[in-house]
């Protein structure tokens, strides 16, 4: 039989997912075409994944001693005359003029809005490649946010409960399941993280 303790507590408890499920859907969609920066990214915030890093300097080989001559080489007889080829029909048309294009991209499924202390943190990024944007604030909160083709997540942060690393990741195929929706949020560090998806 349930207590009157563990009714009080079942009824936070959705009484709390109410309110989140409610603020999800009552937070404002973003216009991507009416936002500009309030804060500019700082050249080094963004780590591209897919790059490859430049090798580090080495120092130059040490001298080596000068190599003693050899004899030459006695010559040798030239290889006997092969026949040419056959020749053969030219292939048909595939219709291709000029070089060959480079096989296209996928359009970009969306566009990641950070925004820091309720200002905008950059211009919004487009989900294109895999990626991470380091926010460091003046405060010293750091949070490093992993953006992909196909959704973003906060990768890390130095907030204490580490609840916006646990809200997992926002993906572009399923993110109407999430409570939160299109959001990932750090109420510690004053960091919402919102994914804009293409086809909205």
């Amino acid at each position: 039989m349930l207590k009157k303790k563990d009714l009080l507590i079942i009824a936070v408890v959705l009484l709390a997912a109410v309110a989140l499920f409610a603020g999800s859907k009552l937070l404002p969609k973003t216009d991507l075409s009416t936002k500009t920066a309030d804060v500019t990214l700082a050249p080094d915030a963004i780590e591209y994944l897919d790059e490859t890093p430049a090798p580090d300097a080495t120092d130059a080989p040490e001298a080596a001693q000068t190599p003693e001559a050899t004899a030459e080489p006695a010559a040798t007889e030239a290889p006997a005359a092969t026949e040419a080829p056959e020749a053969t029909d030219a292939p048909q048309s595939a219709n291709m003029v000029g070089p060959m294009m480079p096989k296209q991209t996928e359009k970009v499924r969306g566009h990641v809005v950070i925004t820091v202390a309720g200002r905008q943190y950059g211009d919004p990024i487009p989900m294109d490649r895999d990626k991470i944007i380091t926010v460091k604030q003046e405060n010293g909160a750091i949070n490093r946010i992993h953006i992909t083709p196909e959704y973003v997540e906060m990768e890390s942060s130095t907030c204490e409960n580490q609840d916006c690393i646990g809200e997992g990741e926002v993906n572009v195929n399923t993110y109407k399941d999430r409570i939160l929706s299109t959001y990932i949020i750090c109420l510690p560090n004053q960091v919402t993280i919102e994914m804009v998806p293409a086809d909205e």
